[in-house]
């Protein structure tokens, strides 16, 4: 007896997502649907049990764009394991209870590896993040650092520039007083206008 197949409309029932949201992830997770001879979809169990998987991980917060960097993973190990319990199927005489243990079993282990390999991508990921944004705000803060200082030293410098001239000022000041001060006292002196 070969697999069960099922149409889209079906499959999305299995999922209970739209029919649009399948297609959707396929395209976007570049998923491998095979399809019929006239061109259209069709899932297997291997396939429902991916999207209950992908599904799950988006109502945990995951972004589609993290999942496509696992789905690689994730189809090498469902191979993997498909391929092992040919293996086991060919080595051992399985009934059919042993077949239905294993299948929950083997959707923990692949719940189990997108986990781990998820963690192990945003721990990768935000060290990489806490770098670049380490770096990024390093950068910035002596940027600003010497853009603050170069503003200091600007300001003492129009600062000691009108001090300066203030006492330039004052010197012509004094000075001019004293002149005046001066003339004053020699008219004083010798009682007569000094021209």
């Amino acid at each position: 007896m070969g697999e069960v197949r099922y149409m889209i409309s079906e499959a999305s029932k299995k999922v209970d997502v739209e029919a649009h949201v399948l297609r959707y992830w396929e395209e976007e997770l570049e998923l491998p649907i095979e399809r019929t001879e006239m061109g259209h979809r069709y899932y297997t169990e291997d396939d429902i049990r991916l999207f209950h998987c992908i599904k799950r991980l988006k109502e945990q917060g995951m972004f589609l764009k993290e999942l496509k960097e696992v789905i690689p993973d994730l189809l090498k190990t469902k191979k993997g394991m498909a391929q092992k319990a040919v293996q086991d199927q060919t080595t051992e005489n399985l009934n059919e209870d042993t077949k239905i243990e294993k299948t929950p079993e083997a959707v923990t282990q692949v719940e189990n590896l997108i986990s781990s390999i998820m963690k192990e991508t945003l721990l990768e990921n935000n060290e990489v993040l806490r770098q670049k944004v380490g770096e990024y705000v390093s950068e910035k803060v002596i940027k600003e650092m010497d853009y603050l200082f170069q503003a200091k030293e600007r300001q003492e410098e129009e600062r000691y520039q009108k001090l300066d001239c203030l006492i330039r000022q004052q010197q012509m000041l004094r000075k001019e007083t004293a002149k005046s001060f001066a003339a004053r006292r020699l008219r004083k002196l010798f009682g007569t206008s000094l021209t």
